[in-house]
């Protein structure tokens, strides 16, 4: 094969690796999203503000929230799934509902530090306060055994949630396979026509 023909191979090759990367940035995601499509930020970003959003219709009051809770989010199904669940805590780290771990409720985690020092509660209750937005820490993974002490990487969106006068931190997160940054699309292709000028000088 001509050297300017390899050289073209290379760069092509980068510019087609930005194609899954692009879909997986703005997937097409229905407004019916459930716990078992949680696969990516976007998913779960659409799972908690439907989530959110069925709360805020069906609860007119916060003295009725946990009921609906216990009722619509904590069995398994379409709300809870293995390790994606909804927790819901007052803005000031009180656990108002956590899907996965019951014990949990009725304690405050305002203080709760993961490995790297985040303090994951804190994060998740400024997340929601911007609006929404998403928060990368360790936490124990109840899918995993062993990782009680260390926790596994996952990411968090959070959202406020507000019932009449009182509003809450309200969100769920999904375990990534890995929490190796990608590498963004500009860089795959700048790195081929690096690598492709590289090749053609030294034929040269």
């Amino acid at each position: 094969m001509a050297p300017q023909h390899i050289a073209l191979v290379l760069v092509l090759s980068c510019a087609l690796g930005i194609v899954p990367f692009q879909g997986a940035v703005q997937p097409a995601l229905a407004w019916d999203t459930s716990a078992d499509d949680v696969v990516d930020r976007d998913s779960l970003k659409a799972f908690v503000e439907r989530a959110r959003e069925d709360t805020e219709t069906a609860v007119p009051v916060p003295a009725a929230a946990y009921d609906f809770f216990d009722r619509e989010f904590r069995p398994h199904g379409e709300w809870n799934n293995g390790p994606v669940y909804i927790f819901v805590l007052e803005t000031d780290g009180d656990v108002v509902f956590h899907g996965a771990n019951r014990a949990l409720e009725q304690t405050n985690l305002w203080n709760l530090e993961d490995r790297n020092g985040v303090f994951i509660v804190r994060e998740l209750v400024a997340a929601a306060r911007r609006g929404g937005d998403f928060v990368e820490y360790y936490f124990d993974n109840p899918d995993v055994v062993g990782d009680e002490e260390t926790g596994s990487f996952k990411i968090g969106y959070a959202v406020l949630l507000t019932l009449g006068s009182e509003q809450y931190m309200f969100g769920s997160g999904f375990y990534p396979a890995s929490p190796a940054p990608v590498v963004p699309p500009a860089a795959l292709l700048l790195l081929g026509i690096l690598l492709a000028g590289g090749y053609l000088r030294r034929q040269r």
